[in-house]
């Protein structure tokens, strides 16, 4: 079963497809024979062009045809509205959980592109681990609690921290020091979108126009993303930084308290990224409202409009931001 045939499956009764087939008649004769002097070169039919594969989580064509089959890297990232972040806008992806106070707590994952420096990197937590485990990818991370560590060892995920090798420099890290890190063999990640194709719209219905999308919690500043029409894609500002996205999908959950002991007693806000929810979506454009559903750690979180069906997001990085219930989501 494909990947569109599993997340229709999730999300919505049987389907029935008919499928007929038609007997086509043999083509008329030609009607006009090339004859090429013996004495002149035949021109050669010039060779199309090779298409290249689309890169899983993007959509978009790779640079290289090797890249579309090589494993993914996730790293996550504490970002305060004083933190400069880098590299982000090479990640094909992008969690972001509201952490401690005003910070964020970011999992940036790259497949398609490089990045030079990406980081700071932090501790790894549950919402890095419920997020990425379906993509299988190679993570870098800065340790963490005793019970993240070993919510990540039983996850099969496979990583390196500043402690096993040269893979990071004063708190960052690059993707190439990953890749080189990573373990032969390696499998590319499952696509965690349904791209649109042809120019098919984000929402079968519903569908609004949108040039501004804004997420407020309590406790911090909120999170606004404008549409850049001329450049085609939306603008926002995390940390220091301007970061761009084609979409952004806001997935409203649950938080809840983690109560960590070791190695240093303190409490911790977290996002229930298992079970579904309310999304608001932009792409392009546009956006639109619907469900979201995760039942678990190696199943796609798909994202569906208020009829079942699928939403269809620019091809194009992304990122997904995971808002408490208590958050106010608007477009306009």
């Amino acid at each position: 079963m494909n990947r569109r045939q599993m997340l229709r499956a999730a999300l919505a009764p049987a389907l029935v497809v008919g499928f007929g087939a038609a007997c086509g008649e043999p083509p008329p004769p030609a009607s006009k024979v090339n004859v090429v002097d013996p004495g002149t070169p035949a021109s050669a039919t010039p060779s199309p062009t090779p298409s290249l594969p689309a890169a899983p989580l993007t959509g978009l064509p790779v640079s290289a045809a090797a890249v579309a089959e090589r494993q993914a890297v996730a790293v996550p990232l504490r970002v305060s509205p004083s933190t400069t972040p880098y590299g982000l806008d090479a990640a094909d992806l992008v969690y972001a959980e509201f952490a401690e106070s005003d910070t964020l707590h970011l999992t940036a994952v790259f497949q398609s592109r490089d990045a030079a420096k990406v980081g700071p990197v932090t501790e790894i937590r549950p919402v890095d681990i419920r997020s990425v485990a379906v993509l299988r990818p190679f993570v870098g991370y800065a340790g963490g609690p005793t019970g993240f560590l070993t919510q990540f060892e039983k996850s099969g995920l496979a990583g390196v921290t500043p402690a096993d090798g040269k893979v990071f420099a004063s708190g960052h890290t690059s993707t190439a020091a990953l890749w080189k890190a990573a373990p032969k063999g390696g499998q590319p990640p499952t696509p965690a979108l349904d791209h649109a194709t042809d120019g098919a719209a984000l929402a079968a219905r519903d569908l609004v126009p949108a040039r501004e999308l804004t997420v407020s919690v309590a406790g911090g500043p909120p999170m606004i993303w404008r549409y850049d029409q001329q450049k085609s894609h939306w603008v926002g500002k995390v940390g220091t930084a301007t970061v761009t996205a084609a979409s952004v999908i806001v997935l409203t959950m649950e938080y809840r308290t983690l109560d960590v002991r070791h190695p240093s007693p303190r409490s911790l806000p977290a996002a229930n990224v298992f079970g579904e929810g309310a999304v608001v979506a932009v792409s392009g454009p546009s956006g639109a409202k619907g469900r979201w559903r995760k039942p678990g750690l190696q199943l796609v979180c798909t994202i569906a409009d208020n009829g079942g069906d699928m939403l269809h997001p620019q091809p194009g990085n992304a990122w997904v931001i995971y808002a408490p219930t208590s958050a106010k989501v608007t477009v306009k």
